[in-house]
């Protein structure tokens, strides 16, 4: 009975967190949203596979080390600091990279490297928190349990998101980047930055015993401030994406859109209003398809964005005309529906 408790509350403990917090970066990702099932395969990819790889991974190496330093701090260190940042980022960044080369069309640029990054380290601390909280209630009880939740859920649960975030950033970067150096350059950076920030709070975390808890101290420090760099970073980046949207400037003279589709695209709370608007007069079905034309706007503006600054060829060319088209064809649906 304490054992199936223990599994409840401990996944209400660390799913209730990673879920509101990956809310407010859905919220925050708000021009053009991106696919629910692309966002999940990326939370399910950090919570199995890489989890499954990286634990696979860490046993092949641990008995070499075990072997050449004995249980000592410095094969604690090489084992926490070392060897799990590199197996543990680079099986979360695979998904990354999948995704950027195979759905390059749902990855427009640092607000999407970073939401699927923070969605690949949301799996991975899920699973890693449910064994780490299970063993502890198992070997120490509840008070065991309490103070584990409280190190991981409580001040270390942003962790993993942060990391990947790094790699997904660079990835980001990359995907608006002309000079081929940049697209290579940032990608490993953001790895780079992952594994250091990994290592540094493993190794911050595993000489606390023996610093009387001031290097745990130290981990919650940088954690934390690495927690506001990055949401300094979301908001910079989607005050840029917001900059982005000027590109449907031509198109509104053009009249490929109105001027009330372009205010809809370009301010949130205006299209947030007419959203309301529409579902309040016209229903559910009506302010889909609506919000599926505001979306289809703005991911011309996107897609424009990319051909002016990323240099793309003749498949962004056709890309634009297609979102073009799209808009017209979908715009023709809501006037025949709304009669």
């Amino acid at each position: 009975m304490t054992c199936l408790l223990g599994l409840v509350l401990t996944i209400l403990v660390t799913l209730i967190p990673s879920l509101v917090a990956i809310t407010i970066l859905w919220w925050l990702d708000r021009y053009e949203k991106d696919p629910l099932w692309l966002l999940g395969v990326a939370f399910a990819w950090g919570a199995i596979p890489s989890a499954i790889l990286s634990i696979i991974t860490q046993v092949l190496f641990d008995f070499p080390l075990k072997a050449l330093l004995g249980k000592t701090t410095l094969y604690s260190l090489a084992g926490g600091s070392v060897i799990a940042p590199i197996t543990e980022e680079s099986f979360k960044a695979l998904i990354l990279l999948a995704i950027f080369l195979l759905y390059r069309k749902e990855f427009d640029g640092p607000m999407d490297g970073i939401l699927y990054g923070a969605l690949v380290g949301f799996g991975f601390t899920f699973v890693e928190d449910v064994l780490y909280l299970m063993s502890a209630l198992n070997e120490k009880g509840w008070a065991g349990w309490g103070t584990l939740a409280f190190l991981r859920v409580g001040l270390f649960t942003l962790n993993h998101s942060i990391f990947t975030g790094c790699t997904g950033l660079g990835l980001g970067i990359a995907r608006i980047s002309r000079e081929p150096w940049k697209k290579f350059f940032f990608p490993a950076a953001g790895w780079f930055a992952a594994v250091s920030l990994h290592g540094m709070h493993n190794a911050f975390t595993t000489l606390s015993p023996t610093t009387s808890g001031l290097t745990c101290l130290a981990a919650i420090l940088v954690d934390w401030m690495g927690a506001w760099v990055m949401l300094l970073l979301i908001l910079l980046v989607v005050q840029q994406e917001k900059r982005w949207l000027e590109e449907l400037l031509p198109e509104v003279q053009a009249g490929v859109i109105t001027e009330d589709e372009y205010r809809a695209a370009s301010r949130y709370r205006t299209r947030f209003a007419y959203g309301w608007r529409v579902l309040s007069e016209y229903g559910i079905g009506i302010w889909f398809k609506w919000g599926g034309l505001i979306q289809t706007i703005v991911h011309l503006a996107y897609k424009k964005h990319q051909k002016r600054v990323a240099g793309e060829g003749a498949a962004t060319d056709k890309a634009i005309e297609d979102l073009r088209l799209q808009i017209a064809k979908t715009r023709n649906e809501l006037r025949t529906k709304k009669r």
